[in-house]
């Protein structure tokens, strides 16, 4: 069993959150970081968010667990964060979850969603 001791924990999403696609996602450009999909074994150039790593790093700063999770699995969320190099600020990666078992609506238990646009 894995505990998090800590009372304030924050999820943060890889994909669109804090890597952006675009349609040339296939191509090194400015800015871009490269990725190995270890799923599939591709490569893909993505742009960081600077917005929610900064937010992450603030959250963690602020005694937050930070928790990064990824639909397209727990190896993709871990590369992410390794190319990202924020692994200090990390304390979990996994695979984001698909089911929950509750009284309560996840609208009800999981806090304020926070998305910055750039």
């Amino acid at each position: 069993m894995i505990v998090i001791p800590n009372e304030h924990i924050m999820m943060v999403d890889c994909d669109d959150t804090l890597v952006m696609w675009s349609t040339t996602h296939n191509k090194p450009g400015k800015g871009k970081i490269k990725f190995n999909e270890p799923y599939g074994g591709g490569t893909v150039y993505l742009t960081p968010n600077k917005k929610h790593i900064k937010l992450l790093k603030t959250h963690k700063a602020r005694g937050y667990a930070v928790v990064v999770w990824s639909a397209a699995g727990y190896r993709w969320a871990e590369e992410v964060v390794k190319q990202l190099k924020i692994e200090d600020f990390v304390d979990i990666v996994m695979s984001k979850s698909t089911k929950y078992v509750d009284d309560l609506e996840a609208k009800d238990i999981l806090g304020t969603r926070i998305y910055l646009k750039d």
